[in-house]
């Protein structure tokens, strides 16, 4: 007979308080990697931690009024301004619309203003500014602004956005009725200044197939070399200028031809593909030497979303670790515990002359009852109500890791990109 070990071991809800403790901090931990996607921003890093701020200015240059929308969706919900950049004339009104999504939010000045809309989650709710003085005018949310919902109104041309634009005077984005019938252009030209070349793609999607140039509308610094890259969609196409240039490229069918032009002179020149003009294949450039606001933000191909390239994104890189540290952390724990059990050893037995006695009178009594001699038997282990056990522990674990994993997903896709109710802690 073996003295057996007295020694408390680890219990089950020991062992299954660490697990679902470290599982559950990873779970977290994925949810705020989720949400705190930082990126290199201008503006003296005002944009650093705005989600969906690309590092392009949006210009609104020539509209007498400009709306942004309040509680669009962005920093990890509907916590953001749309457009969160703007570029805006002097005497531009700025209106300020809610979406009705988010909770509540508002709109204060942080920098070269001054004003505060009031608090509400209203949808259809508007504050309007009117801004008059060139500059930069820097506005946050009071509730969200932790998340990232900040944004950036530069007016005129001294905007500081870190992009490289140069002095002179700004050219406005006026094109008159050219756009009336371009179905992907959305009143916006994308601020590409400071880049020495830029690309804009020759049959993108839009006007009932792949008959448009993406972006259709892009400002950019004088000598900057724009290079159109067809897609090989919607059949052949070619790049001919109508005002303010004199250029004609061949007309091609073949996915990847380019056509280059290098600009020296400010001004707006419009362009269009000849055979599907009429279905609304033009776009637009504005030859701007003050722009350069947006600090960058990629070559405009739009091909950023639709090339199906799969990365690691901070939000799925954020996951993955979570998962491998929630499933890993309560293995290496346990094995731990039970390494840490086998180094002590077996203790020495309390007491061993009085078990002896006791010994010796039981092995006399079996000795006289008895009477033949019993086959031997396997040794019976019982596991107390604390004892550890291994395998029904592991089980256990799992089990919970994945409800935990799977109300971690109900959270991030249903409450947060579902626009559900959210509570901000």
């Amino acid at each position: 007979m073996n003295d057996s070990d007295t020694r408390p071991g680890p219990s089950r809800r020991s062992v299954l308080r660490a697990a679902a403790g470290g599982a559950t901090a990873a779970a977290l931990g994925a949810g705020v990697t989720g949400t705190a996607v930082a990126q290199d921003g201008s503006f003296d890093g005002w944009m650093a931690d705005v989600g969906n701020y690309d590092g392009s200015v949006t210009d609104a240059t020539g509209q007498d009024e400009v709306t942004v929308g309040v509680g669009t969706q962005g920093n990890g919900g509907a916590f953001a301004f749309g457009p969160p950049a703007v570029r805006v004339d002097p005497g531009t009104t700025v209106v300020f619309e809610w979406t009705g999504e988010g909770g509540q939010h508002n709109v204060v000045a942080e920098a070269g203003g001054d004003f505060e809309s009031e608090l509400t989650s209203e949808a259809g709710f508007t504050f309007e500014q009117t801004f008059e003085s060139e500059g930069v005018v820097k506005y946050y949310c009071d509730p969200h602004r932790a998340l990232g919902m900040k944004g950036v109104v530069v007016v005129g041309g001294d905007g500081d956005g870190g992009g490289g634009g140069g002095g002179g005077t700004p050219v406005p984005a006026e094109y008159g009725d050219w756009f009336s019938n371009v179905d992907n252009y959305d009143g916006e030209t994308v601020d590409r200044g400071g880049q020495d070349e830029v690309t804009i793609a020759v049959g993108s999607q839009g006007n009932g197939g792949g008959f448009a140039f993406d972006p259709p509308a892009v400002r950019i610094t004088p000598g900057t070399t724009v290079v159109w890259e067809w897609t090989g969609e919607g059949g052949q196409h070619n790049v001919v200028a109508e005002e303010g240039a004199d250029f004609e490229s061949d007309l091609v069918e073949e996915a990847g031809y380019t056509f280059e032009q290098t600009f020296e002179e400010p001004g707006v020149i419009t362009y269009y593909c000849n055979p599907h003009r009429a279905l609304g294949m033009k776009g637009a450039l504005v030859v701007d030497p003050t722009a350069g606001g947006g600090g960058g933000g990629g070559e405009g191909d739009g091909a950023g979303e639709e090339g199906g390239e799969f990365t690691f994104t901070p939000e799925l890189t954020g996951l993955v670790g979570a998962i491998v540290l929630g499933v890993a952390s309560p293995i290496v724990f346990a094995l731990f515990l039970r390494s840490r059990r086998d180094s002590l050893g077996e203790p020495e037995a309390a007491g061993a002359g009085e078990a002896a006695d006791k010994l010796e009178r039981i092995e006399a009594e079996e000795t006289r009852t008895v009477t033949a001699e019993t086959p031997d038997s396997e040794p019976v282990e019982t596991l107390e109500h604390d004892d550890f056990d291994p395998m029904g522990t592991a089980g256990l674990i799992v089990g919970y890791f994945l409800i935990l994993v799977l109300m971690w997903v109900f959270m991030y896709f249903v409450e947060f990109l579902g626009n559900g109710p959210t509570i901000i802690g």
